[in-house]
């Protein structure tokens, strides 16, 4: 289950309000901040470098986990993993492995249902465990491209404000006959560069690292997933199932206790 996240927007608000504030302090309009060529050459310029980059389906596995951010996951997942797989082998004592056939065709997670589908077969538990580290790694592929779809957004985001700050000037320097305008000109020109840095440290870059902790933690997670899935197939005691299921860290502040 999953749960409204609000940090990302509230971060995301505190930032652009002190930039406003820092303006207005300033004697700046914000008004004046609003420049939809500015606004049409960063965020489009990026929008197609990423593409160029990554491909239009890396561009939705990235957009799909960004919106994930704004949702965070209840903190029983692996308590509810437990409780499945020790009624699995306790499941498995009584009528078999062939037990695992039902359970498999109905596990909405890959990694449940092949490890299942596999034990069914009565394949060894070392060729399990190697389909497993496959499909591992796979979404640890995924997981890895999706940050660096962010990063490269980020990387993007200046470039394309500093270009869009040179056609500026160079619309300016083409009315340089009028001096009153260069003043304005100048500073509009520079709204880009505004939206490039902006865009990119206060949201392509923090997500990044956002997606890439909660990658690394939903990964711990899956290989001890797949840990406990490999003992049960090897028709192991359900306490031995919990301890790989188990957070080391809490186990070690209990034992501190």
């Amino acid at each position: 289950m999953k749960r409204p996240d609000f940090s990302v927007l509230i971060g995301l608000l505190i930032g652009l309000a002190a930039i406003a504030g820092c303006a207005l302090l300033e004697g700046i309009r914000l008004q004046f901040l609003w420049q939809p060529r500015a606004a049409l050459v960063v965020f489009g310029g990026t929008l197609g470098a990423v593409i160029t980059r990554r491909g239009l389906g890396g561009l939705k596995d990235a957009a799909r986990a960004t919106f994930d951010l704004c949702f965070r996951e209840e903190t029983d997942e692996m308590e509810a993993a437990s409780a499945r797989l020790t009624w699995l082998a306790r499941l498995a004592r009584r009528e078999g492995v062939r037990a695992f056939e039902a359970q498999a065709g109905i596990s909405r997670d890959p990694l449940i249902a092949q490890a299942l589908s596999l034990a069914s077969l009565y394949t060894p538990s070392a060729e399990i465990r190697m389909r497993l580290e496959r499909m591992l790694d796979a979404e640890d592929e995924r997981g890895q491209g999706e940050v660096a779809t962010l990063d490269a957004a980020g990387g993007y985001a200046p470039t394309f404000g500093i270009i869009g700050a040179v056609l500026g000037l160079i619309y300016v320097l083409r009315s340089i006959a009028d001096p009153s305008a260069l003043g304005s000109g100048i500073a509009t020109a520079f709204v880009a560069t505004i939206y490039g840095v902006g865009a990119a440290n206060l949201l392509f870059f923090p997500l990044a690292s956002r997606l890439r902790e909660r990658h690394r933690a939903r990964m711990k997670r899956r290989e001890m997933l797949a840990e406990a899935l490999i003992s049960l197939t090897a028709q192991e005691s359900p306490s031995s199932i919990v301890l790989h299921l188990a957070d080391p860290a809490e186990g070690t502040q209990e034992a501190a206790k």
